[in-house]
């Protein structure tokens, strides 16, 4: 097969990974409170999220050093076949407990998912067309997204939730056949493949404490209990030794010496703030439009559709502009507009409805997509071949511990305001179950609607300022980005054939001699 078509067939067989990717993130977020409605359990609604987000995040940047060391057509399709298993026992799933475990096996499978694929458009293509492509792939993220959530809203109020599980699977199938058919790729036999073990265990150790002691600590024990202070502890101490032992492994997950560019390091902590805000965003507007608006699964997934807009939008234009403009401008604007669209969620009360909500989500997908895009070409073109994988997920990585943190965080916060509103009795019986599940609500008089919402309105508030917080955050870091040209932060290239593997070249000036074949 030539070269040019094969290139576009690896770009379909990507696509329809992101498809997959983005169906799971906002079809499941619409319909996570009919599925608790269904199940029960409010008190344990960001574990569904949380667990989730707890796998991908310890796996992601071992996908990416696994890519390096092994290729990445192997390591993508391990990691499709995980997430369409996990997705089907989540679709299976009986109890809430269940859901959560099945949907940690499903993060299994998605830490590797986006980050390979969004290292394969590195490799194919160099730096004039790197942002150009990334920016379509947004677009194709952000169409598939605004789909999500109505597909998840009408499936889950046709059929069933659990069908918003099972689409994932073929996609996820088609996919990883179609990248195993089209990209060819010689492995690097010469280099050292042993797996940095010790990190990977300490990793997922400090992460798993630090959500539980968020999730669980308050509640159980209280935030200054010692149980509570010792989970903090210990996390941090398993962080540490994370730290420790990626200095010194032959081949480490998350390779100390990227991070003393200061691009790349300011687009990590950049990336932890734009997965706080997205995350959160996606696992608590859904309960205000179900629930304070009282609409039913298509409706509150809806109120996400305008990030999906806006996003693909913004990440097409600064995909476009990155090479004029650079990328600080770009960064500086989306943090700009992100501060704007969580002030205006902020906002929302009692008296606002969906337009309200669905402006501010618009607005802050304008915002994430001119943030986002630029880090990731910027950090893709300042790395040789052999470290992309790994600087790639990097930035995974780092979105996905910040969702991660976020999310659990703003759980422990939810439930403690529920709790204050509502009473232990009321929330562990069927008053907060009930008012995000159509048909349950149907039964509940007026007075018993009106103090729920009220309760719950209360409870996200809260969440929703503080995400004008993260968001100033981001700001920060955008204004602290390196100024200069793309051309001047990136590595050179030397790309060849049709898989564009780019070569370990000088560094500065040149953005990309010796394009990838069209």
């Amino acid at each position: 097969m030539e070269a040019g078509p094969r290139r576009k067939l690896v770009v379909a067989s990507v696509m329809l990974g992101m498809f997959l990717a983005a169906l799971e993130a906002t079809a499941v977020a619409a319909a996570m409170p009919t599925v608790v409605g269904e199940l029960g359990g409010v008190g344990r609604y960001s574990w569904v999220f949380s667990a989730y987000l707890l796998t991908t995040t310890a796996t992601v940047p071992l996908y990416g050093k696994l890519a390096d060391l092994f290729g990445r057509r192997k390591v993508y399709a391990v990691a499709v076949a995980l997430f369409c298993l996990g997705s089907a026992f989540s679709g299976a799933s009986r109890s809430i407990v269940q859901l959560i475990v099945f949907r940690a096996v499903q993060g299994l499978g998605a830490g590797g998912v986006m980050p390979v694929a969004v290292t394969v458009i590195g490799d194919i293509f160099d730096l004039e067309e790197r942002g150009r492509m990334q920016g379509l792939f947004s677009a194709v993220w952000g169409t598939s997204s605004l789909v999500g959530p109505a597909l998840g809203g009408v499936v889950t109020d046709l059929l069933s939730w659990r069908w918003v599980f099972y689409l994932n699977i073929p996609f996820g199938i088609s996919s990883a056949v179609l990248l195993a058919l089209t990209l060819p790729e010689d492995g690097e036999e010469t280099r050292d493949r042993r797996l940095d073990l010790v990190g990977v265990a300490s990793l997922i150790t400090a992460v798993t404490l630090l959500l539980f002691a968020l999730l669980e600590g308050g509640a159980l024990w209280g935030w200054a209990g010692p149980q509570t202070l010792g989970l903090f502890a210990a996390s941090g101490a398993a962080a540490l030794l994370f730290v420790r032992q990626e200095r010194r492994a032959a081949e480490p997950m998350l390779p100390v010496e990227l991070f003393r560019s200061r691009l790349i390091g300011l687009a990590a902590v950049g990336s932890v703030g734009v997965g706080a805000i997205i995350y959160t965003a996606s696992a608590y507007v859904p309960m205000f439009g179900q629930g304070v608006l009282r609409g039913t699964a298509l409706d509150a997934g809806l109120l996400l559709a305008p990030v999906s807009v806006g996003w693909p939008i913004a990440s097409a234009l600064g995909g476009r502009l990155i090479l004029s403009v650079g990328y600080r401008r770009l960064v500086i604007t989306g943090g700009c507009l992100a501060v704007v669209g969580t002030g205006l969620l902020a906002a929302v009360d009692a008296a606002s409805g969906r337009l309200e909500v669905m402006v501010a989500m618009l607005v802050l997908g304008l915002g994430l997509g001119l943030t986002s895009t630029p880090q990731i070409v910027a950090v893709q073109s300042a790395v040789p071949w052999r470290s992309r994988g790994a600087a790639t997920s990097s930035l995974q990585f780092f979105r996905a511990i910040g969702g991660a943190v976020a999310v659990a965080a703003f759980g422990a916060l939810l439930n403690a305001r529920l709790r204050l509103a509502l009473g232990t009795a009321t929330l562990g019986h069927a008053g907060a179950d009930a008012l995000l599940d159509p048909h349950a609500r149907s039964g509940l008089g007026p007075e018993a609607l009106a103090h729920l919402s009220s309760a719950l309105l209360s409870s996200l508030q809260p969440i929703y300022r503080g995400l004008v917080a993260v968001a100033a955050g981001v700001l920060v870091v955008a204004i602290a980005f390196p100024a200069g040209s793309a051309r001047s932060h990136a590595l050179a290239e030397q790309t060849a054939g049709a898989t564009g593997r780019g070569g370990s070249g000088g560094e500065g000036g040149g953005g990309g001699g010796g394009g990838a074949q069209r």
